[in-house]
């Protein structure tokens, strides 16, 4: 209501007043309906402050006013039931518990983001039980000295895990159920094995050892024709096959660069794709094959770069940048665990200094934004239907429903789907690793 017409009023009739008017904002009553309301308790006020000569002349005046009250408060009600739409005087919306809750529902039971997740951590490979409540080591009698990393199979079917007993290196195969694992490469003399990586048709396997980060080894999946491939090139991370599995992708150096690279591996010629690549899981191939992503640390303008171009040619798309400090001498935070998710459409990563300042980002393939979906996490991996996003925080992992994600809303909220085992030891958060099946 019009300050100036509120002050107007007689003391003893403001109440009723302030009643309309509180009644008519919290329902949102039209402005217009309002500035009638305004009109006639000013008509009546007016008519009302004239001389009254007889008692029956206040009486029918006094009664007016409060039947014109009544009235108004009808009017309201009226008109609220008139213009409020359906789901304003529907059921409520289910909150954000509910809904959390039936995510997680839906996940535990197999609905949805189906087969198992694996975990490294501490040097012990897991996998998630039937019902995804917890981690299962899978070299419960510990066996082997240390379980390192791991890799799926393209088909989901197999995981290889690489380790090492007393510096001698090994691979490991088992099935999605976790059943006992079987030695691939089995007390090799290729000294302490870093990571493993599977060829796209799922024949192959590669690895490299910390003895000689210029040599990649590749050997059958079961265990036949072990093969040296020299690079001629130091390596910062492990390669990954090219889409025809005829060359490998991998972040180096040399003596007169850096960043990433391209060796075939019938010929052993190197060709340059990427360049300010310093990060060891700094790229990624997309899924189908026809794209290259990766992200560039441009130290003279203090920004990195999340790059795509196609697998085989030149056409670079900027899709997001992150601040970092200026200088050649200045240390980085770290961009770790690029991956594409199923459909192409989207990007993931991590990227801070340290355990508490990391952050889980998703940027879109399309260049349309990106969007930070966790603090205090790392490891993420997307499911295969693109429903899930597992990460680990404070050795717990958390699971968020990429549905409810987009470029404008808060992050939604996670459910805890387990802690992680303790391990054999206590390693670098940096190499801890989750992956669904796909």
């Amino acid at each position: 209501m019009n300050k100036e017409i509120f002050d107007q009023l007689p003391a003893g009739e403001r109440s009723v007043a302030e009643k309309l008017n509180a009644v008519s904002e919290n329902m949102k009553v039209p402005q217009a309906f309002q500035w009638t309301l305004e009109s006639q308790l000013m008509d009546t006020y007016e008519n009302k402050s004239k001389p009254v000569k007889s008692w029956p002349s206040k009486l029918i005046l006094t009664m007016s006013w409060g039947v014109f009250a009544i009235v108004g408060f009808a009017i309201l009600n009226w008109t609220i039931q008139s213009f409020a739409r359906p789901e304003q005087i529907g059921p409520a919306a289910p909150n954000s518990a509910t809904l959390v809750e039936s995510f997680e529902r839906s996940v535990r039971q197999g609905n949805i983001c189906e087969g198992p997740l694996a975990a490294a951590h501490g040097f012990s490979v897991s996998m998630t039980n039937e019902d995804k409540s917890a981690f299962i080591p899978l070299d419960g009698d510990k066996t082997i000295g240390e379980l390192r990393s791991f890799s799926w199979s393209p088909d989901g079917s197999r995981l290889a895990i690489v380790g090492t007993t007393t510096g001698s290196g090994n691979i490991y195969l088992t099935d999605s159920a976790g059943s006992s694992l079987q030695p691939v490469l089995s007390e090799s003399p290729l000294g302490y094995l870093m990571d493993v990586t599977w060829s796209h048709d799922g024949k192959q396997l590669l690895t490299w050892s910390v003895q000689n980060n210029s040599v990649v080894y590749l050997v059958n999946a079961d265990g036949s024709g072990l093969k040296e491939v020299m690079l001629g090139m130091y390596m910062i991370g492990t390669p990954q096959f090219a889409p025809d599995n005829k060359s490998l992708i991998f972040p180096g150096s040399n003596t007169s660069s850096y960043g990433l690279f391209e060796v075939t591996l019938n010929d052993l010629q190197i060709r340059q794709t990427g360049k300010l690549v310093e990060d060891e899981s700094g790229f990624a191939v997309s899924r189908d094959g026809s794209r290259l992503a990766y992200f560039e640390m441009d130290r003279s303008l203090g920004e990195a770069r999340l790059v795509a171009q196609g697998f085989s040619s030149e056409d670079k798309t900027i899709l997001a940048t992150l601040p970092i400090p200026k200088g050649s001498g200045s240390s980085l935070p770290d961009m770790a665990n690029l991956s594409w998710s199923q459909d192409g459409t989207k990007l993931i990563f991590e990227f801070g200094r340290n355990a508490a300042d990391r952050a889980v980002y998703f940027a879109y393939a399309d260049g349309s934004g990106m969007v930070k979906v966790a603090d205090s996490a790392h490891a993420p991996t997307v499911s295969a239907d693109g429903n899930c996003l597992a990460y680990i925080s404070n050795k717990q992992v958390f699971v968020l429903d990429l549905n409810d994600v987009t470029p404008t809303s808060a992050a939604p909220i996670p459910f805890l789907l387990s802690d992680l085992p303790t391990g054999r030891s206590t390693t670098d958060f940096r190499l801890d690793k989750l992956q669904w099946s796909p």
